[in-house]
């Protein structure tokens, strides 16, 4: 599997499932439709199609208007399919994005709240008492620009993101008895306002400088949904340059909810870059999907980046690597026992990244240092 992917990265040159294009074609268009393959101890095997499609004009960077496609379903019953539309300056100096997306999960997980839900959970994920079916089709449409010029490291943006969230609880399982606030599914809309001080010398794969990112979302009535509840995102990602073959790397994100949380929301965060948890391959490696969920989540990652050579294929660079990582996340919720400030849930791990331009394939090995369980994680972009 890892093999394939590479193969798909190298012809591309693009991280697939971003479909971006290849530079400096300043007029015409431009398009690329692959198979798409990928694993995770989470998902099981991936497999499904994604494409994209150019418009480039004279005086627009990347491109003039960008169009991308998926479909996608895994051996885990999970479905995530979307069409989106992306136009830099296509107002002015604002950059517009709109993605309408359908996710389906047969088995989503559900193991109650705060930092010491489930305590009797063996490892079984395949277990219907922690598992319900959801599907959510969604809308989001995005604005951002740099409101003071282009080479300024300040960007801002807002975003509406209306979700429908179906929920069928099994009948014999956790979410059935607790009966949390959400089980009843519905909308939820979402105004989101964020900004980001961004000095990293390369977006895909960053060697010096950082993120500083902070995010307000807000959901009720006026925004088209069931639920009122407001949310406050922060994150700092770190990049320091060790020598010419060493990269340290360090992400630390807070998020916290606040109102009618309904229950579906708790593993969420705000952002530009979706993340999820605490525990999967978004926020620690080495825990199950979802595991420990609650209105207030915050999870540190430390990777040690290796670049050991670089070779050219196609005639493009590609550098081969590995990296070392720790993760650690609590959560803490309402109502609930969420044991001592300083106790979290940390993962450990290594992997190997493969790098064209800004096509980055990486495949993490982790361990939970509290059960024991180990995990796989193949995916394209770093985490971080």
């Amino acid at each position: 599997m890892l093999l394939s992917s590479l193969v798909l990265a190298l012809v591309s040159a693009t991280p697939v499932t971003s479909t971006a294009p290849k530079p400096a074609m300043k007029e015409g268009v431009d398009g690329i439709a692959l198979p798409l393959l990928a694993f995770n101890s989470d998902f099981g095997v991936g497999y499904g199609v994604v494409g994209g499609m150019y418009l480039y004009g004279e005086g627009h960077e990347p491109y003039k208007h960008g169009f991308g496609a998926q479909v996608f379903f895994t051996t885990r019953g999970i479905q995530n399919h979307y069409l989106r539309y992306d136009g830099p300056g296509l107002l002015g100096p604002l950059r517009v994005e709109v993605r309408l997306e359908y996710k389906r999960e047969f088995r989503s997980p559900f193991y109650g709240a705060g930092n010491h839900s489930a305590p009797e959970f063996t490892g079984d994920e395949k277990d219907a008492w922690y598992n319900y079916d959801k599907g959510a089709p969604c809308a989001w449409l995005r604005l951002r620009g740099p409101p003071l010029g282009e080479e300024h490291p300040l960007q801002v943006y807002a975003a509406y993101s209306w979700r429908y969230t179906r929920v069928l609880p099994y009948e014999a399982s956790m979410l059935a008895q607790l009966q949390p606030l959400g089980i009843e599914g519905g909308p939820t809309g979402q105004l989101l306002v964020g900004a980001l001080w961004d000095t990293r010398d390369a977006e895909t794969d960053p060697t010096t400088g950082g993120v500083e990112e902070v995010v307000i979302r807000l959901s009720g009535r006026p925004t088209g949904s069931r639920y009122r509840y407001a949310g406050l995102t922060l994150s700092e990602r770190r990049y320091l340059r060790l020598g010419s073959r060493f990269v340290f790397a360090q992400r630390l994100s807070l998020d916290m909810l606040f109102g009618e949380v309904p229950f579906f929301e708790w593993s969420s965060t705000g952002g530009v870059n979706f993340t999820e948890g605490v525990g999967g391959m978004t926020s620690v490696r080495g825990i199950e999907r979802n595991r420990f969920a609650g209105n207030i989540k915050v999870f540190a990652n430390s990777e040690l980046r290796f670049h050991a050579l670089e070779v050219r294929v196609l005639g493009q660079p590609m550098k081969l690597g590995a990296t070392a990582f720790v993760d650690m996340g609590r959560v803490w919720h309402p109502g609930v026992q969420d044991g001592a400030w300083h106790q979290w849930h940390p993962g450990v791990g290594a992997g190997l990244r493969v790098a064209r331009r800004a096509a980055v394939v990486r495949l993490d090995y982790a361990l939970s240092t509290e059960t024991g369980r180990q995990r796989v994680y193949m995916n394209y972009g770093h985490m971080f």
